[in-house]
This record gives C-alpha cells, structure tokens and sequence, in this order.
C-alpha cells in the first residue's frame, strides 16, 4: 500500500486500486477550485482505463463529477447515523445505520447503478469497476469527536452520531468490512 497525499503529487500512482478518501476541500458546483478539478480528472482518465477504483465521501463526490453526475453544495450539513432506502438488487451488505456527515449532495450520473440514496442524495452508486460510497465507512465514536473537536463543531451538532456509533458496539466497523470485502470481490 502506498499512500499519497493528494496536496504533495500531482500524478496518480501506478497501482492495482485507486482509494480516494476524503478531503476539507469540494468538487461540488460553484465550489471546485483548480486543485479539486485536476483530481476530478485524474479519476476520470483512471476509470475510463477499467482500473478499480474505491471513492469514500470526497472521494464518491469526485468520482461522481468524473463520470458526468453532479454534486451540490446544501444549505445545511447532514450528519446522522441513518439507514439508506437500498435499491432492488443491491449488496445485502448495505442493510443496516451508516454513519454519514457531509455538506455536498451527489447525484450520480445517469448510467450508474445507484444501490443505496438519501432523502436529499444518492449514497452508494457504482459503474464498472469504481464504487462511490458517500458514508464514513471508516468512522467511529472516537474519530466523530476528534473531527468534531479539530473543526471546532458544537457538540449539540454531532454529539447524537457520536452516541449512535457508540452504541452500536462495532456493528458500523463489522458491516464497513464486509462492505468492502463485498466491493473487493467485485472490482478484483
């Protein structure tokens, strides 16, 4: 495993999976600066290759603006701990809370296969090789406070995340794992 800042090199690495997490930066529209765009292009010529590609939160929003969906800022930002309405024929591993936090909706472009939407967005999609995932599959209880801490966000604002991840007692890392697994046997 290599891992590559995305401030420190301009050029993607030669390598069997792209994972691109996330990022204070956005792609979404009115709010892509030049830095964010080039990425959004090198995830385009990466996936138009056939080369297997995993976007988390940021990384799902790129991967959607490189295939022609969108992202758009929202007025306020969505953290919860919540079930996604899961499309027909979608992974069993999606069943279950997720825990998600962001402020860019995606609408993934029209020949993606959408597995999992929000209310105000689409939270799963997938086309070819390349999986867009909008939740934090990698939070916990610990990492919501650090952020929330390091970002200066009053606690009333993420305080019930927290306490959802908290409580599930390793259900969300279990069902991040098999996700991924799931995602592996698929683009591999």
């Amino acid at each position: 495993m290599e891992r590559i800042y995305r401030e420190d090199s301009p050029s993607l690495p030669d390598a069997d999976v792209l994972i691109v997490l996330g990022s204070p930066t956005s792609v979404a529209t009115g709010h892509c600066r030049p830095p964010a765009q080039s990425e959004v292009d090198a995830v385009r010529e990466w996936v138009a290759s056939d080369r297997p590609y995993i976007g988390v939160c940021f990384g799902a929003q790129v991967l959607a603006r490189a295939l022609g969906g969108s992202v758009t800022r929202m007025d306020h930002t969505f953290r919860s701990y919540v079930e996604f309405d899961v499309s027909d024929g979608a992974p069993s591993e999606l069943a279950g809370p997720w825990a998600v936090w962001h402020e860019d909706a995606i609408a993934a472009p029209d020949d993606a296969d959408v597995l999992a939407r929000l209310p105000h967005a689409d939270a799963v999609f997938r086309r070819g090789r390349a999986w867009g995932l909008q939740p934090h599959i990698e939070f916990d209880a610990t990492i919501v406070r650090n952020l929330a801490t390091n970002v200066d966000i009053p606690e009333e604002q993420w305080v019930s995340l927290h306490d959802a991840l908290r409580d599930d007692d390793g259900g969300h890392a279990t069902r991040a794992r098999a996700l991924l697994d799931r995602i592996a046997a698929e683009i591999l």
